[in-house]
């Protein structure tokens, strides 16, 4: 994100148009030629930046690590946009990296913005750093938690109350 960015970057998360996630030969043609994706500008590779102000996404090229941004999709205020996210999987027949099938999981995220026509749909794998994510999203904006961070909310509620009933009274 360097240059692209001129605040701190609190989250930042790779993600795929719809499709891309699935692992499918299918998928993959689907989402090279899916009118929402040409519509929002994605391509298969992008990533969703979260600042203290903003929600932006930027698509990327390259293979490489970390990816380069290459032209913004969007950005839009923090407290304009609501987000909202499911878990999915899809079975595949056809695996680019594995012979036989499969079950890809994913989650689904979408990015209710303002002045768009449709939200912005990206998907990405299931992965600590997506949970993770997902609830800075979700805190940031002020939308209602999925059933994705739910768990993990809970998780953090008990951590806190256990380190506070073990703190020492004044």
């Amino acid at each position: 994100m360097d240059g692209r960015v001129s605040e701190p970057v609190v989250r930042a998360l790779i993600v795929g148009a719809p499709g891309s996630q699935e692992g499918t030969l299918g998928g993959a043609i689907k989402s090279l030629f899916g009118r929402n994706r040409r519509a929002a500008g994605l391509k298969s590779r992008n990533v969703l930046v979260l600042t203290p102000t903003s929600i932006r996404v930027f698509t990327a090229t390259g293979r490489g690590w970390p990816p380069e941004a290459d032209e913004e999709v969007g950005a839009w205020p923090v407290n304009a946009v609501k987000v909202a996210a499911e878990a999915a999987e899809k079975w595949s027949a056809f695996s680019a990296t594995e012979s036989g099938s499969q079950t890809n999981r994913f989650y689904n995220i979408t990015l209710t913005v303002p002045d768009a026509d449709d939200p912005v749909v990206v998907q990405c794998p299931r992965t600590d750093s997506a949970r993770t994510t997902l609830q800075a999203l979700e805190d940031a904006t002020g939308s209602k938690p999925s059933r994705i961070t739910a768990r993990r909310r809970k998780k953090q509620q008990r951590e806190r109350a256990a380190a506070e009933s073990s703190e020492p009274a004044d």
